[in-house]
C-alpha cells in the first residue's frame, strides 16, 4: 500500500528521559501505545538485548505502514498492530501476551498528522474538517461542527477545550451553518477569530481545535480505558510511562497515578483505581530541558509522569 504522503521522521520529545525510565529490564516486552513516527520505538529497541520485545500500537493506517518499513530490521523482536491503546487488552490477548514489563503513550497528535494539510489537525493550513487519527472511523470534525446541537458545542469547547468563550463561539458557529455548511478548517478558524481579541486567537483557536479532536478520537476515554486495562498485564516493578501536552490528559494521568478519580464533561470518568498500587516516581513532573525547548517547540508543553506497580489487585 503506498501513500502520497511520507512521514518526516522528528527527533522524539523527552527521548532519553523516557527510556530511562521505562526500560528497567533489557529482556523485557515492552508496548508503545501511540507508535508515531516510531521514534520512541526504535530507541526502546536500542535499549533492549536481543531477547527484548517491543509490541507497537497506533490506530494512524498511514503510521502504521511507515513504522513498518522503519523498524523493518528489528525483524520479530517488534510487532505492529493498528488499533486503539484503549483496547490494549484485547490486542495482547489475541497475541497471546499475559505480562509486559513496560507500557508507553505519547499522547496527542504527531508531528505527520499536524503537518498533513488534509488531516485538518492545524488551524494554520485551510483544509478540510477532519481530524480523526484512524482515517476509517465514521465521525470527524465536520459532523461534529455542522450537526451538533449549540450546548453540545459549548460543552466540548469549555470543558474538552476549557474555553471560556465556548458559548459564543458556538452561537456564531450555528448561525453560520444556518447559511451554508462549514466545510474547511480555514471557515472554522475565522468564526472563531470573529468573536475573539486578536492577543488571544492564538490560545483560543488550540482550545477549540483540542476540544473537537477530543471529541471526534474520543481520547480521554481512550486514556482512562489503556491506564485501567493494562494495569493486570504489568508485570511487578513494570511503568508506565506518559507524555502528555494538554492539561486535561495530564491531570488524568497524575489523579490516576495517585488513587483519584478523574472528572470531565460533568461525570466522573469511573477508574477503578483505588484498587491498583503504582509507585509514582514523578511526584513533580518531568519536563523539556530550555535545549529541547529550542531545539524543537512542539515540546514546550510536554509533561512526563511514570508510575511503577508495587501490587495485585
Amino acid at each position: 500500500m503506498k501513500f502520497e504522503h511520507q512521514i518526516t521522521f522528528h527527533e522524539p520529545i523527552l527521548l532519553n528521559e523516557t527510556i530511562q525510565m521505562l526500560v528497567t529490564d533489557r529482556a523485557g516486552l515492552y508496548v508503545d501505545g501511540t507508535l508515531g513516527g516510531g521514534g520512541h520505538a526504535e530507541a526502546v529497541l536500542k535499549k533492549l538485548r536481543r531477547e527484548g520485545r517491543l509490541i507497537g500500537i497506533d490506530r494512524d493506517e498511514e503510521a502504521i505502514a511507515q513504522c513498518r518499513q522503519r523498524l523493518f530490521s528489528y525483524g520479530d523482536r517488534v510487532s505492529i498492530v493498528q488499533g486503539e491503546f484503549g483496547e490494549v487488552d484485547r490486542l495482547l490477548d489475541d497475541m497471546g501476551v499475559s505480562q509486559i514489563s513496560g507500557f508507553l503513550l505519547d499522547l496527542g497528535v504527531s508531528s505527520h498528522q499536524i503537518e498533513t494539510v488534509e488531516r485538518g489537525f492545524s488551524y494554520l493550513s485551510n483544509g478540510p474538517l477532519d481530524m480523526r487519527m484512524d482515517t476509517s472511523s465514521t465521525k470527524n470534525a465536520s459532523d461534529v461542527i455542522n450537526h451538533y446541537s449549540e450546548k453540545d458545542l459549548t460543552d466540548i469547547f469549555s470543558q474538552y477545550g476549557e474555553e471560556r468563550r465556548a458559548h459564543r463561539i458556538a452561537r456564531r458557529i450555528v448561525e453560520r451553518r444556518k447559511r451554508e455548511t462549514i466545510e474547511t478548517t480555514g471557515a472554522l478558524a475565522d468564526i472563531v477569530r470573529r468573536v475573539t481579541p486578536y492577543r488571544q486567537q492564538i490560545k483560543t483557536l488550540s482550545r477549540i481545535w483540542q476540544g473537537i479532536r477530543f471529541e471526534v478520537n474520543e481520547e480521554l476515554e481512550q486514556l482512562r480505558m489503556g491506564l485501567e486495562k493494562v494495569y493486570s498485564y504489568l508485570k511487578i516493578d513494570g511503568r508506565i510511562v506518559v507524555i502528555s501536552y494538554e492539561s486535561l490528559m495530564d491531570r488524568m494521568v497524575k489523579r490516576f497515578l495517585r488513587g483519584e478519580y478523574a472528572t470531565f464533561m460533568k461525570k466522573e470518568l469511573p477508574i477503578r483505581r483505588p484498587n491498583f498500587k503504582f509507585r509514582v516516581l514523578t511526584r513533580r513532573v518531568i519536563r523539556p530541558t530550555e535545549e529541547e525547548v529550542r531545539q524543537n517547540p512542539r515540546a514546550r508543553s510536554a509533561r512526563l509522569r511514570i508510575g511503577e506497580k508495587i501490587g495485585e489487585w
